[in-house]
């Protein structure tokens, strides 16, 4: 039994000693072919050639002194600026709407205040035309109070005015006439040249856009708060009248009915139909300390239910009031409702 313990120790050893040192890996060489031998007289079947290794290419830049920034992208930012799917050219459209009035007029101002706000000196051709002098772009260097700014280059651009003949569209285009570096070691790639049009002409879109929301916010100073009144049906049925769409009108509805706390329990957009809850909301002391004064309170039954059906009118979208059995409610409470929501309107800028 000792004799039988011992062999088996030793055997567990010389087993695990082989496994300690494992044989050494003999690369393989790989089995080449030999080249198929056509007999005299026939033709060698064509081969295909598109897994042929291509020859080196010793010709172009190299990889370290190609330029590999993505190239930017025409941003119109401009509410009625667009640029086409296929555009080659570093182009942007705009097309006329009511705060532009005739457009090319309009661009034409707006692209020649461009040039006076940024101090850029420019030289017009024509009408449409406009040619720049040197627009330095500068870098910041050193830090806290070392700080200052280094030219790091300068380019000269062309601005062009392309109205269609219908005179609703107008193209504006950028082009780099030349360009200069601080550095002699720089060179202009396509791809630089493309990025240096397309900023400027970034900078004369973002200018037309600045002008065009100032127009914009004071087109709406003008407009009175809301368009929300009172009206009777031929029934004689006390309801709301708005001078928005009926779509508009329901999108917004939503957003009302939530600040005067009708929560909404279920809807039927097919018939513009609200059915909503009266969860009269407590006002504790956070609310009245936030709150711009308003009270919000309205003459419904507390966790009554109530129905808002949209009807589409003439000049606009009438709301009719209904109880939970789509019954009119009376005048004086329609009257205490419309109160309500002007003020909910007013504080939540609503477009009713």
């Amino acid at each position: 039994m000792k004799n039988l313990v011992i062999g088996t120790a030793v055997l567990s050893i010389g087993l695990t000693g082989c496994s300690i040192w494992p044989e050494a890996e003999v690369p393989m060489e790989p089995e080449r072919v030999a080249e198929l031998q056509i007999p005299t007289g026939l033709k060698a079947q064509r081969r295909p050639n598109q897994f042929d290794i291509p020859a080196v290419n010793a010709q172009g830049q190299r990889p370290e002194e190609l330029d590999l920034r993505a190239p930017m992208q025409v941003l119109a930012v401009a509410t009625n600026s667009h640029v086409e799917e296929d555009e080659k050219d570093v182009r942007v459209w705009f097309e006329r709407n009511e705060y532009s009035g005739d457009l090319l007029p309009y661009l034409q101002k707006n692209v020649a205040a461009f040039f006076a706000a940024e101090n850029i000196e420019v030289k017009q051709i024509d009408a449409t035309h406009w040619q720049t002098g040197w627009v330095p772009q500068y870098r910041e260097t050193g830090w806290w109070l070392w700080k200052g700014q280094e030219l790091v280059q300068e380019g000269r651009f062309e601005i062009a005015l392309e109205p269609k003949t219908h005179g609703r569209t107008v193209g504006v285009t950028s082009r780099l006439l030349e360009q200069r570096y601080s550095d002699d070691s720089a060179k202009l790639t396509p791809i630089s040249q493309r990025r240096e049009e397309v900023n400027f002409l970034n900078r004369v879109i973002d200018s037309v856009a600045t002008v065009e929301l100032a127009a914009i916010k004071e087109a709406r100073a003008k407009l009175p708060e809301y368009t929300l009144t009172r009206a009777k049906t031929e029934q004689n049925e006390p309801v709301l009248l708005t001078k928005q769409d009926i779509d508009t009108t329901w999108s917004q509805l939503e957003l009302l009915l939530e600040a005067v706390s009708l929560e909404v329990s279920d809807m039927n957009q097919t018939d513009y139909l609200y059915y909503v809850k009266y969860t009269k909301e407590n006002s504790g002391f956070w609310k009245s300390l936030w709150s711009s004064g308003a009270d919000l309170t309205l003459p419904l039954t507390e966790d009554g239910e109530y129905q808002l059906k949209l009807q589409k009118a003439t000049d606009g979208t009438v709301i009719h009031v209904y109880d939970s059995e789509g019954k009119p409610l009376d005048p004086a409470v329609v009257d205490d409702i419309y109160r309500v929501f002007g003020d909910a309107i007013r504080e939540n800028k609503l477009e009713l």
